[in-house]
């Protein structure tokens, strides 16, 4: 890894080989085993923007596991080679985060959960919603239905919360605060085998079983912090003043909302890889590989809460309490399930090692056409989302290293570039426009401890900006633009590992 996976294209004489070109296994001159510990630290800078104000904040987010687990075995051949191996790999972390907050004086998300005006039907005293949000927003108390102006003909639901309204005459204010994590990885295990074809020729295949998880948690809270309330009297209103009023109840004036969030993914899937491997002089190996797309089947447990606070329950015929009353709440966390269907695209890749006097130059680059991407389900339509796929880009990820290694030791350094297939673009944390290419710088040192043994200590460290939009405020119910997290993350990996070989 401290060569920032630069050697494996060509073919890397070890179990890793699996996990880039299974040919290289044959490089193997005796058995091995292997395996490290692993310590993944994501650090996120974030910049929180609304159409009012600018805040930032920071985050890291931490976890220890192992990283790899590998084995080959060299069958006894009186020429060529033979080498069967297993290995268990970590691929993928999702670990990431933030806490922001700042106000809004512009825009409310309790509209963006107003229901189109042909997202409803009213049945007798029921309201059916086309949108399980808007369903739980209303029940809740984040948007209310007005009988009267449904009768009159006129669009009937109100937002909690609506600064631009003329009852608040500019004077409203909303705290926003946004807490976002993801947690998970996804892992690999694979076995395969390498044989030599012709004299310095090897040819490898891998079957590899790919599992995972991945948990998304939100907690979203709109306060109104500028302390306006209800009219004193609602025959004569005058502005500013809070105009919500929950029909049916006796609850007025928003307070606050809470939204919580959660997705629970696992992933399980399988594909395979098959490479060759040639040393074409006594000091450069060249290596092609491909590996087919994963088969992917995902499940996922979601769901979503709302609850509501206000500022006065004018039943109690007493001025409105400081923290205001208890409102509403709906919805659950775990309620919904859907299991669905994804395939990767095939990726197909090619490398090079030049190794001289101790030192060892290696690249590499993979092809991939997003475009081969797929998403499918029995019960449910992906055309949209895979017509969008349609739309991405093929990329090239690129990846070059540089080892120097002696008999006592061996040192190296590496680095790789993995572009966006998307066109989007955005600003980063300083206001330069990006487009979502990560970057990786990978270092690493191997000692050897005794004739048999090797310790390794090995540092990656991942690189790329992103852009998150707590809501978007281009419907017809909102109006500005929308708060917007930036972040720059740096997600770095600390290996610890030995290998033996008998």
């Amino acid at each position: 890894m401290g060569r920032a996976g630069a050697g494996l294209s060509s073919g890397i004489a070890a179990p890793d080989a699996l996990f880039g070109n299974p040919a290289g296994l044959g490089w193997l001159s005796s058995s091995a085993l292997s395996g490290d510990f692993a310590v993944n630290r994501t650090q996120s800078d974030t910049r929180f923007g609304t159409p009012d104000a600018r805040t930032s904040a920071e985050r890291a987010v931490s976890d220890y596991r192992v990283g790899s687990l590998g084995g080959a075995y060299s069958f006894p051949t009186t020429r060529g080679s033979l080498v069967l191996g297993i290995s268990f790999h970590q691929s993928n972390t999702y670990d990431r985060g933030f806490d922001v907050a700042g106000a809004n004086e512009t825009n409310s998300t309790t509209g963006t959960f107003l229901p189109a005006s042909n997202g409803y039907e009213v049945d007798g005293k029921d309201l059916i919603f086309d949108s399980r949000r808007s369903r739980i927003a209303y029940e809740a108390g984040v948007i209310d239905f007005s009988r009267s102006v449904y009768d009159n003909g006129n669009y009937p639901f109100f937002q909690g919360a609506n600064p631009n309204s003329e009852a608040a005459a500019g004077e409203m204010t909303l705290d926003q605060q946004e807490n976002l994590t993801e947690s998970g990885q996804m892992n690999e295990l694979s076995f395969g085998m390498a044989t030599a074809i012709a004299p310095n020729v090897m040819l490898g295949g891998g079957l590899n079983a790919a599992f995972g998880s991945y948990t998304f948690e939100r907690f979203y809270r709109e306060t109104e912090a500028s302390g306006l309330l209800p009219p004193e009297d609602p025959q004569n209103p005058q502005p500013p003043y809070d105009p919500y009023l929950l029909e049916g109840t006796s609850l007025e004036g928003f307070d606050e909302m809470q939204l919580d969030e959660r997705i629970d993914t696992d992933l399980s899937g399988v594909n395979f890889r098959v490479g060759l491997s040639a040393e074409a002089t006594d000091a450069l190996r060249v290596g092609v590989h491909a590996e087919s797309p994963t088969w992917l089947t995902v499940n996922e447990v979601y769901g979503t809460e709302m609850q509501t606070q206000f500022d006065c329950d004018f039943s109690l015929n007493t001025p409105c309490p400081q923290g205001g009353v208890e409102g509403f709440s709906s919805g659950n966390l775990t309620g919904n399930e859907f299991t669905y269907d994804i395939r990767t695209p095939w990726r197909v890749g090619s490398g090079l090692q030049l190794s001289m006097a101790g030192l060892t130059l290696s690249g590499g680059a993979t092809l991939i056409d997003w475009t081969q991407a797929e998403i499918s389900a029995d019960d449910a339509s992906f055309t949209t989302l895979n017509r969008d796929l349609e739309n991405l880009d093929a990329t090239v990820n690129t990846r070059v290293g540089l080892e120097f290694s002696s008999d006592a030791f061996a040192l190296r350094a590496g680095a790789a570039y993995q572009p966006s297939p998307t066109d989007r673009s955005f600003q980063d944390i300083d206001g330069n426009t990006v487009g979502g290419d990560q970057f990786f710088l990978s270092a690493g040192a191997s000692v050897s401890i005794s004739e048999n043994s090797t310790l390794h200590l090995n540092w990656l460290q991942e690189r790329f900006d992103d852009r998150y939009l707590l809501y978007e405020a281009d419907g017809p119910f909102t109006s500005g633009d929308p708060p917007t997290v930036r972040e720059a993350l740096r997600r770095s990996r600390f290996l610890i590992g030995l290998t033996y070989r008998p």
